[in-house]
């Protein structure tokens, strides 16, 4: 085989495997379906309709039965209900657990929820954030509610105390879930009531579900959780915030599904890291949780949303093109990590600032909210930006699931690029061991016969 019949087959190889990634992100566009779009959310409550003017959709995850759970932060007025589950036949939200636990004014009750994870017991884990309009959250208002779906009863709950969530510098996002080894990892953005970046305090929680005494935040004085302060969000051309950039710092957070690697990042910026949670298990029995090393990545765009899965790939947000990116068999070190390696669920008007993500029946759902024009921006009658307000969306990724529910035994996932990729490898193995152990063969006929092997193999 001459050098140019090599070049050719080398060329070839780059070709379909290029041809299949452009296919990858035509497929998952073209399987993108509205589940639910809003211009108002409406809740329904003893037979009664409500519109809930500044409910934004932020979460969202799905029960055993696939029902839909959603939050709704209470950054500003009338946000009358903060946490609820919708009816896909009426198209109503209805407060969840109850409408009783929804108020604000109940010492017990949610104040303002964000982030949640159910876990494969049915077990919804909630986070409180405690704050209300950037006000100081009161005494045992910063917590974790564990939920059991089955009967909506409150089977426990977790405080933090100022050492851990400061009242007034302190922003719980999201959280994920260990359940092998019972423990809860939580992004606090460190977001100050002030706006003031000097006294943010953002981190990761450490909470360890068995005894919650056992709870420690780390990486408190790390540059990785913190927003980049060079950084400004633009979304269509245009600034996100008119008089200063958006400073928002560890967000979305993600597991792997053999709960070795926690993934993390802030909102305002573009990188990503990791860390092992061997390693943060070492810090804190050493007293030593800001000196974890910690591993860096580049992403396209800004995030806020991260999710894992059962076949080891990564789905991240792009809050910037409103697109959703997907990493298959991701690396532990995260060094590797760049652009190039992303397939994309290619954003558009409708997919404005993609927030949270959960994973159903191979179906990845995500809500958009467009956090960029909230409150301000948003006309609840006509809208001005898109078909809709506010989304529900998901689109096809295949047999996989979430993190939560353990490794896949199949937990490499073999994207047909990649197979393509080790079929021309293997061909070409073939044919270079071919002339050492058939030199009698004239090249022509080795390259055939093994080409042909290769294609039956196939």
């Amino acid at each position: 085989m001459n050098k140019k019949q090599i070049l050719k087959k080398y060329f070839f190889c780059l070709i379909i495997t290029l041809l299949t990634t452009q296919v990858k992100s035509i497929a998952y566009r073209e399987t993108l379906e509205v589940v639910a779009e809003f211009n108002i959310i409406q809740f329904k409550v003893d037979s009664q309709t409500i519109n809930c003017t500044n409910c934004m959709p932020a979460g969202i995850k799905l029960s055993e039965n696939g029902t839909i759970f959603c939050s709704f932060p209470r950054w500003y007025d009338n946000v009358l209900y903060t946490f609820g589950k919708y009816d896909n036949e009426t198209k109503y939200f209805e407060p969840w657990p109850s409408p009783e636990a929804n108020d604000e004014k109940n010492p017990s009750g949610f104040r303002s929820i964000l982030g949640f994870e159910i876990d494969k017991e049915d077990n919804i884990y909630i986070l409180d954030q405690g704050k209300i309009k950037n006000e100081t959250a009161p005494e045992k208002s910063i917590k974790l509610l564990k939920y059991s779906l089955k009967n909506n009863s409150l089977l426990d709950v977790y405080y933090f105390g100022p050492d851990i969530a400061d009242p007034d510098n302190s922003f719980l996002n999201d959280i994920v879930i260990d359940q092998e080894k019972q423990v809860a990892y939580i992004s606090d953005s460190g977001i100050s009531n002030d706006k003031i970046l000097e006294h943010y305090k953002p981190g990761i929680i450490v909470l360890d579900l068995k005894n919650k005494e056992n709870v420690h935040k780390i990486l408190t004085n790390h540059s990785s959780v913190f927003p980049d302060k060079s950084f400004w969000l633009h979304i269509d051309d245009k600034p996100v915030n008119n008089n200063s950039p958006m400073m928002t710092g560890v967000d979305g957070i993600a597991l792997s599904c053999d709960g070795r690697v926690l993934y993390y990042c802030p909102l305002t910026g573009r990188m990503i890291y990791s860390i092992f949670t061997e390693e943060i298990e070492m810090a804190i029995k050493n007293n030593k949780t800001d000196e974890i090393p910690v591993y860096e990545g580049f992403k396209k765009e800004a995030s806020d949303g991260l999710l894992a899965t059962s076949k080891n790939s990564l789905y991240i947000t792009g809050i910037e093109s409103g697109s959703i990116y997907i990493v298959n068999e991701i690396e532990e070190d995260l060094l590797r990590l760049d652009y190039r390696d992303f397939d994309t669920f290619e954003g558009n008007k409708s997919t404005i600032w993609p927030d949270t993500m959960a994973i159903y029946d191979d179906w990845l759902y995500f809500v958009t909210n467009q956090l960029n024009n909230f409150p301000d921006n948003i006309n609840y009658n006509n809208p001005s930006n898109g078909r809709y307000n506010f989304a529900i969306l998901r689109f096809k990724i295949g047999k996989d699931s979430s993190y939560i529910q353990g490794c896949s035994s199949f937990a490499r996932n073999w994207g047909v690029g990649s197979i393509i990729i080790w079929i021309c490898f293997a061909v070409i193995i073939l044919i270079v061991l071919s002339f050492v152990l058939m030199g009698s063969n004239t090249q022509e006929e080795v390259i055939d016969k093994h080409m042909n092997l290769g294609i039956k193999e196939d």
